[in-house]
């Protein structure tokens, strides 16, 4: 089983896009993903930036997520 989770972060003056996450693989997993990817966003945004709307897969010897590809912000994105 593989499971996908989608992290946007918001703050106050900023409003993160969608950021997907594929390829992990227990609950536990997902927990570590969903944390590191929550600092990797505030951390860029702490630096004046802004993430970008895409597709990372998360590796577990690591611990970090790794870009894949830009998220097509169309409709049907998801049918690919």
């Amino acid at each position: 089983m593989r499971i996908e989770i989608n992290i946007s972060v918001h703050g106050e003056k900023v409003s993160g896009p969608r950021i997907e996450i594929k390829g992990i693989d227990s609950g536990k997993n997902v927990e570590r993903a969903v944390e590191y990817e929550y600092r990797r966003q505030v951390a860029l945004m702490e630096a004046g930036l802004t993430p970008v709307s895409e597709t990372r897969n998360f590796d577990p010897e690591s611990g970090t997520t790794k870009w894949i590809r830009d998220m097509v912000e169309s409709p049907d994105y998801r049918f690919f």
